[in-house]
């Protein structure tokens, strides 16, 4: 290659000396520098949280032994009164003082008030033995009555008349101190009248010496809060024994292991004072001159030591109660279990009780949580049950279905039996068929025969089961096959328009907030022209697949001695009457000040008599309600009862021969029915409601039957077509779990 002028800038010339080394040439220390504090400040950080950052609760701890050290320091300072100390002291005494002196001032009056009460409790002695003897005398020939018939239930009446009517001597007291007897003669309405104003006269009594006790009350209530308030809750000794524990308090983490329940709880290393024998509340542990923080609630005492008591930490933990997350340390989110990923976050404070339920789930009652009581109570009284099932309400209708379930599984079998009996019997007579095979085949029919025999048996004891758990069943609403009987015809679309109009605090939701009201839109769910025409296709399905017929004319009551009935034999436990402030009973059952504007009076009548009387029996095996004719044509006559008269007489199945209502029997004389429900028709005057001819209209029934179904109610009620209709709400005895 001829070499040109440009070839010695294609060649790369050395260099005249040795290239400068990076290491020795320029200094590093800067870098070296960042890097070191970089890592003494990783070096720190990781030692501070390995020690404290991942162990919040040693800081905790120290809080704990300083804030609570600083408390018994003040209990020790404040000093530690007994009971009997604090009895003399000037500020008791005043207050005791006074108590004594307001009762001195009452005891004329409290004297004649329990004179006065004396004496009636001896006129009561003399005639309680006679009235209770004679009342349970015709309890007994009143329930005669109503399991005969025939002559024989009009040969029962009349004895109980006689019954009333037979007088009675008795000796009753004449003066205050029963020295002095008179003899005088009641029959059984007198002695009953006698025996109710005594004890109306004594209660009033015992409510003027109420008014009378109410101010001396007070005052004792003061003198015996004072009291509590400063006698010290603990004692020296226990001060010093703790104060010496905090002396020695071992810093470090706090672990329960529950093996038999693979729990391992470490909630105590922060909630240090859980189980602490001197109280302490969140306001002693507070910071100075602060208000209580997070750390002052979370050292407090256990609230409830007797329930601590049978609910041993050592054995049961605390998140297995409480829930939240007992392994977690590092913060009080984690520990809390208020993440996405725990499953099972702590309690709040209003819904601590919620961990009772885990085993306590069975129980009704329970002591130690009310609120978790008051909640079972809410969703059995509110109705809940109609349309959710729990494990542990209505038990009733799930052993039935259980029981009706088997029967007819064992029917099923039965009836295989015997056509494989009769197929083998069949084939001993086919032609080839050998002497020994014969002999097999007549063993099996007659081995099936056997077993059929047993599965009858059993079949007959689910029947018997299957009968009385119709007897214990319960709906949480009325029969509304009954409606044609009971109601008035124009009433049932405005109770569907909105229940709680009508009747608050009802039971019966309002569906689809069904205001009809194009103002307001109500709920503004559905148009108001679904909804009436939802409404109007409901109340037609009911009307037209309820009984028809009429009930007995009856005599009207007399209403002054039916408010008299109403209110002492029982009826306000669970009804109620009036509106608003005037609103008196209880609240389980309906409020009856407005009964006279839907129901009508014969029914009235025949409802307080007896709540569970039906009009016709129910055969589930048949899915219909029996009529007259079954019976004839069984030459049977249509009494149907619980006793001698509960099976079909068409195929033998247990009948539903009651309403299933909760309202007992409470054996009352016609008259006596007659009487209340006169009452409690006159408490309100006649409405008037739209005409509703629309509900004879056949094509709007099938409309209603299917929405009827839609919204479930059936779950709540007896409606003729859905005797066999199941709740439409989820089940929720896991929810939440």
């Amino acid at each position: 290659m001829a070499e040109t002028p440009d070839t010695d800038k294609l060649v790369k010339r050395e260099a005249e000396g040795p290239a400068p080394d990076p290491i020795t040439s320029s200094s590093t220390s800067a870098i070296l520098l960042v890097c070191a504090l970089l890592l003494t400040g990783v070096l720190v950080w990781s030692l501070y949280d390995e020690v404290y950052g991942t162990r919040p609760w040693k800081g905790y701890q120290q809080s704990y032994v300083k804030r609570f050290d600083r408390y018994l320091k003040r209990l020790a300072k404040k000093g530690f009164n007994s009971e009997a100390e604090v009895k003399k002291s000037d500020e008791y005494l005043r207050l005791s003082a006074a108590a004594k002196e307001a009762r001195e001032a009452t005891k004329g009056k409290q004297d004649e008030i329990d004179r006065q009460v004396r004496f009636i409790d001896r006129q009561l002695d003399a005639i309680s033995e006679e009235f209770q003897n004679r009342r349970g005398r015709i309890t007994v020939a009143a329930y005669n009555v109503e399991n005969s018939d025939g002559s024989d239930k009009e040969k029962n009446r009349r004895k109980v008349e006689e019954m009333k009517a037979n007088k009675s001597s008795v000796l009753m007291p004449a003066d205050g101190d029963g020295t002095r007897l008179e003899k005088q003669e009641f029959n059984f309405n007198e002695l009953e009248t006698t025996y109710i104003s005594l004890k109306e006269k004594k209660g009033g009594l015992l409510a003027q010496k109420g008014e009378v006790l109410k101010p001396i009350g007070e005052l004792e209530k003061k003198r015996d809060e004072y009291l509590r308030n400063n006698v010290t809750e603990v004692t020296e000794q226990q001060v010093r024994l703790t104060q010496t524990s905090l002396g020695n308090f071992d810093y470090g983490l706090k672990q329960l292991n529950v093996n038999a329940d693979m729990i391992v709880d470490r909630c105590e290393s922060c909630n240090l004072g859980t189980r602490s024998v001197i109280p302490i509340r969140a306001s002693d542990m507070m910071p100075v001159g602060r208000r209580p923080d997070s750390l002052a609630r979370a050292f407090v005492s256990h609230p409830n030591k007797e329930l601590l008591q049978i609910h041993n930490p050592e054995k049961f933990g605390c998140s297995s109660c409480h829930w939240g997350n007992g392994r977690a340390t590092t913060s009080i989110e984690k520990g809390h279990g208020r993440n996405r990923f725990w499953m099972h976050s702590l309690f709040s404070k209003e819904n601590t009780e919620a961990g009772c339920n885990q085993c306590h789930t069975a129980d009704r009652v329970l002591q130690g949580a009310p609120r978790l009581t008051e909640g079972k109570d809410l969703f059995y009284e509110r109705g809940c049950v109609g349309c959710h099932r729990y494990e542990g309400f209505d038990r009733e209708s799930d052993a039935l279905t259980n029981a009706r379930q088997l029967s007819k599984q064992l029917e099923e079998e039965i009836t295989g039996n015997e056509r494989a009996a009769k197929v083998a019997r069949a084939e001993t007579s086919a032609p080839g068929v050998s002497d020994e095979r014969a002999t097999q085949l007549l063993a099996q029919a007659e081995s099936l025969i056997v077993t059929n025999s047993q599965l009858e048996s059993k079949v007959d004891q689910l029947n018997t089961q299957a009968r009385y758990l119709m007897q214990d069943q319960k709906k949480v609403g009325p029969n509304l096959k009954d409606i044609r009987l009971k109601l008035r015809k124009e009433w049932i679309p405005e109770w569907l328009r909105d229940p709680q109009t009508f009747r608050p605090g009802t039971k019966m939701p309002t569906f689809w907030y069904l205001s009809g009201d194009e103002k307001t839109a109500k709920g503004n769910i559905v148009p108001a022209s679904q909804q009436n025409d939802e409404r109007k296709a409901i109340a037609a399905y009911l009307w037209q697949s309820a009984y028809e017929g009429q009930m007995p004319a009856q005599p009207q009551g007399d209403k002054t001695t039916g408010e008299q009935l109403f209110k002492t034999r029982g009826c306000m436990a669970c009804h109620s009457i009036g509106e608003g402030e005037a609103q008196v009973g209880g609240e389980f059952a309906a409020n009856l000040t407005r009964l006279g504007q839907k129901a009508n009076y014969e029914y009235i009548v025949r409802w307080v008599h007896n709540p569970r009387e039906r009009w016709a029996p129910y055969c589930p095996k048949e899915k219909r309600d029996l009529t007259p004719d079954d019976y004839k044509k069984n030459g049977k006559e249509f009494v149907f009862d619980t006793v001698k008269h509960a099976e079909c007489p068409n195929d033998g199945a247990a009948l539903q021969v009651q309403n299933m209502t909760v309202m007992p029997n409470f054996r009352l004389s016609d008259q006596d029915s007659r009487d209340i429900a006169t009452y409690l028709i006159s408490l309100t005057p006649a409405a008037q409601y739209p005409e509703a001819s629309y509900m004879d209209n056949p094509a709007l029934k099938e409309k209603g039957k299917t929405l009827i179904k839609q919204y479930g109610c059936a779950g709540c009620h007896e409606i003729r077509g859905f005797e066999d209709e199941q709740r439409i709400g989820k089940e929720l005895t896991a929810e939440g779990a």
